[in-house]
């Protein structure tokens, strides 16, 4: 599966104690590990939606070259890491956010093939390529400056794209916050009936 899906153990002693306790009193785990993938899920959506990751730190913000395409593209400029096209059909990377969950473990990630490169950040290297670009002559019969769509052409040319580094910072979106803790606590305990 390509995407990303995340692994969390908890460091601190005592509240990995606390919870292997509350486990160890569970027969069928499946249901409460179930219901901490939601937990996790709604925690991300608040992640995608505060532009923030799990320990609350800003991410960040795109790059004022990003804002300009895409303002011209007719896209919503200044959301980072959810849908921008207005409501016209895409993935979505917020959306795609799921939690399968065992008896003993609970995994939550995304099946979107660019989740693991926002979640962790990197660089992707593209290679030189062949491309066209697409323009239309103005009244006056000169070629303008602006693409358009290649069914609205009439003058094609083909360009060389060099090749080049794209740099992604990383934009944590999954993950277990303090909050996220005591709200799995909460369950655990809900749970058990204490």
């Amino acid at each position: 599966m390509s995407g990303i899906s995340i692994e969390v153990e908890l460091q601190e002693a005592e509240a990995q104690a606390r919870l292997r306790a509350l486990l160890d009193r569970m027969d069928r785990r499946q249901p409460f590990l179930a219901a901490v993938g939601g937990i996790l899920v709604a925690s991300a959506g608040r992640n995608f939606a505060a532009q923030s990751g799990p320990d609350g730190k800003a991410w960040t913000p795109l790059r004022p070259k990003t804002v300009k395409a895409r303002t011209r593209a007719g896209q919503l400029p200044l959301t980072i890491l959810r849908s921008n096209s207005k409501g016209k059909i895409g993935s979505s990377l917020a959306g795609s956010i799921n939690a399968r969950s065992t008896n003993d473990e609970v995994r939550i990630g995304s099946p979107v093939e660019y989740a693991a490169i926002h979640q962790l950040g990197g660089t992707i290297q593209k290679p030189a390529r062949a491309a066209k670009i697409y323009r239309k002559r103005g009244e006056d019969g000169k070629i303008g400056r602006r693409f358009v769509k290649k069914s609205a052409a009439d003058v094609v040319t083909d360009v060389e794209i060099g090749a080049h580094a794209i740099t992604i910072p990383a934009r944590p979106f999954l993950g277990i916050s303090a909050a996220d803790q005591e709200d799995i606590f909460a369950a655990a305990a809900d749970w058990l009936g204490a």
